[in-house]
């Protein structure tokens, strides 16, 4: 099925190059006229005289669907060309209707013959102009040089360098009479625009100047090399300084083009380099902390697998009532871990890694289902343990935090801060988190919107301020404290992300927070110790202990509260001419 499409297309860009090689604007014109479609014709017809000046047909059609435009003057313009291209009028229908329609016209247009193309082209011209004739036409149509009788220039050897210098366009038109450059580049310009040339050169000379005409090169440039050449010419090399002169300008229009690409070239590649040095980065960058990341992941997979062969090792030794339940708590756990392993292998984002620890977190739950079983204990005696070593998740208060809080009233050894949103808290309403922090791991405290987004995978975030060109994270701002200014800044509004920046974002040294080289934020005050947002912070630890204490909970073998997750740290030419004159009287 690719191999058709592909043949359909080339046989229709076949078809589309075949149609416009032989493409007729003077049919398709009157095909345009007939359908009533005159602006279409006239641009079309236009078309047609400019590819070949000297076809009256062309002409004589322009005029009809000028007429129907009401440009009454530049329609007069088309037939009187016509006529003066053929005499014998054979282009009507009946020499009669020449003069019908030229006099309508003249009628028509009144005495201004005002229009786009008011004089027309091959009128008489001022008497300080060359004349612009049906013969110079001709001559310039069938081989690019015009030279009147007088001069001794070699048509054949100027014909020559034409045809030398395609798919460059270049006419050379010489004057047996005294115009100087001033007129010469008047009629360069003249000349150009008549047979449309955009890309290419007019050069017009007499015995007093010479002048040339171009799109592309400026008016200085066409100065300086018609100056080049003038001795030569004015010393009776009319032929060698005019060929020298096209030569020059097609040269110079070249290297001015290879200047251009070449600067073109030199600032692409550099982007290219940019680029390649950024792409390079990032994947260095984020190769480094897969390999982080999949390290710890790979020790909670390696712990798992140790707790099932705990599991089954100890499935001979279990009651017969417990057995079952032991034995479905390992396939379980199995099953998580088979499906982690796979995300481990296939694993090419941070993304599939937190999949992947999220289900072996899964699987950490469903050994400590076993564990309790083999243990006698029923699922409320276990509730909240964690058997890798965390303490108990204890319910939330009943009276939750919010705006109306009134932080001044609640102790530092019952409140504490999240740290990645920094929402003032309960310390009864936080939840550890393990983040992964540019290879490190480290232990932090999340509220419950922070808790639940890292959960479900997504990369998590700080609140950080831009301070002296870097990231600030709101800990060590010197201009915020959370329990001021958190919900008088809207934070409260968690569909707003003001703020917030990728970990892998703020300077290594703010996440030293156990011996800060960095002044706390602006909660600090004397006998500060910093906000708590870890749960190595004394504050927590102690809030921790007592509530254990006061419960039936054996804690024996607790050293933190929650869940982990390794969610953490997502290292993530204007128509211009000008011309010399010989005896260094350059008028233009």
């Amino acid at each position: 099925m690719p191999r058709a499409v592909v043949a359909l297309v080339v046989l229709a860009l076949f078809g589309m190059l075949r149609s416009a090689a032989v493409a007729d604007p003077l049919k398709e014109g009157r095909d345009l006229y007939k359908a009533g479609k005159y602006a279409e014709a006239a641009t079309k017809l236009e078309q047609a005289t400019r590819e070949d000046p000297g076809n009256a047909k062309a002409w004589w059609q322009l005029n009809f669907a000028y007429n129907k435009l009401e440009r009454y003057a530049d329609a007069l313009r088309a037939a009187e060309t016509a006529g003066r291209i053929d005499p014998t009028y054979g282009f009507a229908s009946e020499p009669s209707k020449y003069g019908e329609t030229v006099a309508r016209l003249q009628k028509k247009a009144g005495s201004s013959r005002r229009g786009a193309l008011d004089r027309p082209l091959l009128e008489k011209p001022r008497p300080s102009e060359p004349p612009l004739d049906n013969s110079l036409v001709r001559q310039l149509s069938s081989s690019g040089v015009y030279v009147e009788p007088g001069l001794n220039i070699d048509k054949d050897r100027l014909a020559s360098v034409i045809r030398e210098l395609r798919p460059t366009r270049v006419m050379f038109l010489a004057f047996n009479n005294k115009a100087g450059s001033a007129s010469l580049t008047r009629e360069a310009d003249r000349v150009r625009s008549y047979f449309g040339i955009s890309d290419g050169y007019v050069i017009v000379c007499s015995r007093a100047g010479v002048a040339a005409s171009s799109k592309s090169l400026n008016r200085d440039t066409l100065r300086e090399l018609t100056r080049q050449v003038a001795p030569q010419m004015e010393g009776g090399d009319f032929t060698g300084g005019l060929e020298r002169l096209a030569r020059g300008l097609v040269a110079t229009r070249q290297a001015q083009t290879a200047r251009t690409r070449t600067t073109a070239a030199t600032v692409v590649g550099g982007m290219g380099v940019l680029v390649f040095g950024w792409v390079l980065s990032r994947r260095i960058r984020h190769k480094r902390t897969m390999t982080a990341r999949r390290a710890a992941v790979d020790q909670a997979r390696s712990e798992i697998i140790s707790q099932m062969n705990y599991l089954e090792d100890s499935l001979s030794a279990a009651p017969a009532a417990m057995a079952g339940t032991v034995k479905q708590a390992r396939l379980d756990a199995g099953a998580k871990l088979d499906e982690a392993s796979r995300l481990i292998v296939r694993a090419r984002s941070e993304y599939d890694l937190t999949r992947a620890q999220r289900l072996l977190d899964e699987a950490s739950a469903c050994i400590a289902r076993g564990r309790d079983a083999l243990e006698g204990k029923t699922p409320s005696d276990s509730r909240g343990a964690d058997r890798r070593g965390s303490p108990p998740v204890y319910p939330q208060a009943r009276v939750a935090s919010g705006p109306d809080t009134d932080w001044q009233a609640v102790p530092d050894s019952e409140r504490g801060v999240c740290f990645f949103c920094s929402r003032p808290s309960l310390l009864s309403e936080l939840t550890p988190v393990t983040v992964s922090l540019e290879g490190d791991t480290q232990r932090v405290l999340a509220c419950a919107d922070d808790y639940q987004r890292i959960k479900s995978g997504e990369p998590p975030s700080i609140r950080a301020f831009q301070r002296g060109g870097r990231y600030v994270p709101w800990y060590a701002d010197d201009e915020y404290d959370p329990y001021r200014d958190y919900y008088s800044r809207g934070y409260g509004d968690r569909s707003l992300l003001s703020d917030l920046v990728t970990l892998a974002l703020i300077d290594r040294m703010f996440w030293d927070w156990r011996t800060p080289s960095w002044t706390w934020g602006g909660g600090h005050h004397g006998g500060w110790d910093g906000y708590t947002f870890w749960p190595d912070h004394h504050h927590w630890q102690d809030y921790h202990v007592e509530r254990a204490a006061s419960s039936s909970f054996n804690h024996d073998r607790s050293d933190g509260a929650g869940t982990d997750f390794l969610g953490g740290g997502f290292h993530d030419g204007d128509l211009d001419s000008a011309g010399t004159d010989f005896l260094g009287s350059d008028d233009s």
